[in-house]
Formats: structure tokens, sequence, C-alpha cells
């Protein structure tokens, strides 16, 4: 009797929670949707194919004329920190460059026994060794070479700045969105005081 009174009481226990979760099953068959998004109308898809050329067309001209892009995106601000930051890269390349030839020339002079008596930037080359001389040649090509890199990196940063800006033109920020960085002080499983930022983006 107590086994047949067991045996029941595990039928029960097994067959009433799977008999509940058969509605719960039925419900979760997902409902075909009656609303279908139109496709996208003519005038729609040339005022996309037109905004996907603004990025290129602001490219184009920062890589022309440097400063252009940013001009043709309203960034009116940024145009005069790329023509600065061009124009004094520029002008040290062609001072290092002709420190370069003018102490090569001076060593050369020097070294065949008839040196320059000559002032350039504060220094005597006539009183100078040729060793001394190479060692500023070879410091002012350094020079040169750093100056090609920052005049480079300044014109490329100038187009990818005039491409991603006209991309974000397009993007859509408004009161709705919250972006705020905070910074976040905690401590650690050794009760030791750590320091780090949190992020958070609310939207309302």
């Amino acid at each position: 009797m107590k086994i047949l009174s067991f045996v029941l009481f595990l039928f029960f226990a097994v067959a009433v929670p799977a008999m509940a979760q058969q509605p719960q099953q039925q419900n979760n068959i997902p409902v075909p949707s009656d609303t279908i998004e139109p496709p996208p109308t003519q005038q729609e898809l040339a005022n996309k194919k037109i905004m996907n050329r603004e990025p290129n067309k602001a490219a184009l001209m920062s890589a022309i004329l440097p400063g252009a892009g940013q001009i043709h995106n309203k960034k009116y601000w940024k145009a005069p920190i790329i023509w600065v930051g061009l124009g004094v890269t520029g002008f040290l390349i062609y001072d290092f460059s002709d420190q370069v030839k003018t102490y090569g020339e001076a060593a050369e002079a020097t070294a065949n026994g008839t040196p320059l008596q000559k002032t350039f930037h504060n220094y005597n080359l006539g009183t100078l060794t040729e060793t001394q001389l190479r060692t500023l040649q070879d410091d002012s090509r350094r020079y040169m070479y750093m100056n090609i890199l920052f005049f480079s990196g300044i014109y490329a940063l100038n187009i990818v700045d005039a491409y991603v800006d006209a991309h974000l033109k397009e993007f859509d920020v408004n009161e709705n969105l919250s972006f705020r960085i905070k910074p976040l002080f905690y401590a650690t499983n050794y009760s030791h005081l750590a320091t780090g930022l949190t992020l958070s983006i609310r939207l309302k």
C-alpha cells in the first residue's frame, strides 16, 4: 500500500508541472505581424545616394586644398588650425633642409682645407671641425624628417576629419540622449582603494 501511494505521488509530481507548462508553451508561439515595412521610395533612395556622396566630396576637397572640407562641413574653426599646423611644419622642413645643405657644404670645404668663413645660425662655420659640422648636419636631417612626418600626419588627419565630420552631420543627437563619464572609486577584495571611470548612456 505504501509503495502504491508513493508511485501515485510521484506520478502527480511529474504530470502536474508538465500539464501546467503546456498553456505557457502555446502562448510562446510567435504571432506573425500584420505590419510590413514599405520599401524605400525613389526620393528616399536618391537622398541616401546624395548623402553618401557628401563624405567623399568633403575628403576630396580637403585633399586638394587642406581645410576646404572642414569649411564645407561648416566647421570653420578647424581650418585655421590645419593651416597653421601645415604652415609651421612646412617652414621647419624648408629651414632644416637648408641647414642640411649648408652644414654639408661647410663640412666638405673644411675637409678640403678651405673652411667657409660664414656665420650661419649663430655658428661661425670657419671655426668648426668637419666632425662638428657633420654632427650638425645629421641633427638637422633628423629634425627635417621629423617635421616631414608631422606635416604628412596633419595632412592625412585633415582628410580623415573632413570625411568623418561629413558622416556625423547626419547623426541625430537630441535632448533625449545623454552621455556622461564620471570618476569611480571602489574598494577591492583586499580593502585597497581603486579608481576608474564609469560610462553611462541615458535614453529618455
